[in-house]
């Protein structure tokens, strides 16, 4: 039996219609059929909780195309949990859908790996295909979050909660983490960004966003080295999530 015991929520906050297959995937495949789905991730044992990433804000997914279903603290709230009293948020990476709802948590400390920081605040940031992924303002936010004592950087693994961990994935982007938590059936992975789609492991496709290619499969073979079981590993965009976990509310699944 493990040692903690934490359950892990999707929370669906939007979605993206027609995602077109060479977006999806590097090699030849057919677009996804339900397109893209944009979720937020509570991590709770019932007495401690973790937020894993933060969304994007309402107006800078509407000019990107996606629909905004909910703010991401309606969802939280559905599952008892007040995003302004959240201590620990993990950032998976800096791109504008996981860290554009920063002002929800008014008083959490956010988890970013130092590579990812350093990246986007620096030379590489500023190549207009780098640019693409990311909101200005989102970055400069959480610049000042740092400068306000809420920002802990990690280097590689790090236990965030007893029983919580994140582990770097350096590939989709250079400081990219993902989140591992012990549950009643064993060792869970939330794969954020490491795996978009469950095709992208199950089938070595890489999504088609990355900053180094073999970066992208040495984080898959981690993420399967770190779960229990095949079972236990859930992509961070894939509308199969909704199917494939127990439904507990409208938009909202347990793993």
């Amino acid at each position: 039996m493990p040692e903690h015991d934490y359950r892990a929520y999707a929370i669906r906050y939007g979605h993206r219609d027609n995602v077109p297959a060479h977006e999806a995937f590097h090699r030849p495949h057919a677009a996804p059929a339900d397109g893209m789905d944009y979720f937020v991730w509570l991590v709770t044992d019932g007495q401690r909780s973790v937020v894993v990433d933060t969304g994007f804000a309402e107006a800078e997914g509407t000019r990107r195309g996606r629909k905004f279903l909910r703010s991401p603290d309606r969802g939280l709230a559905e599952l008892g949990v007040d995003a302004a009293r959240v201590e620990h948020v993990v950032l998976t990476h800096f791109h504008y859908d996981h860290i554009g709802g920063q002002a929800l948590f008014p008083n959490a400390t956010f988890y970013v790996q130092e590579e990812e920081m350093r990246f986007y605040t620096g030379p590489g940031a500023s190549l207009p295909v780098i640019r693409e992924s990311i909101y200005l303002p989102d970055v400069v936010s959480l610049l000042s979050a740092n400068y306000a004592g809420r920002v802990q950087f990690v280097d590689g693994d790090r236990e965030i909660l007893p029983g919580v961990w994140v582990h770097k994935a350096s590939g989709h982007t250079p400081g990219m983490q993902f989140v591992s938590l012990e549950t009643p059936r064993g060792r869970a992975v939330l794969t954020s960004d490491a795996s978009h789609y469950y095709a992208n492991m199950e089938e070595a496709n890489a999504f088609n966003t990355f900053v180094d290619l073999a970066g992208v499969f040495r984080g898959h073979a981690r993420i399967r080295e770190i779960a229990s079981q095949p079972e236990l590993i859930v992509p961070g965009h894939d509308p199969l999530v909704l199917e494939r976990l127990t439904r507990v509310a409208d938009g909202i699944v347990q793993l």
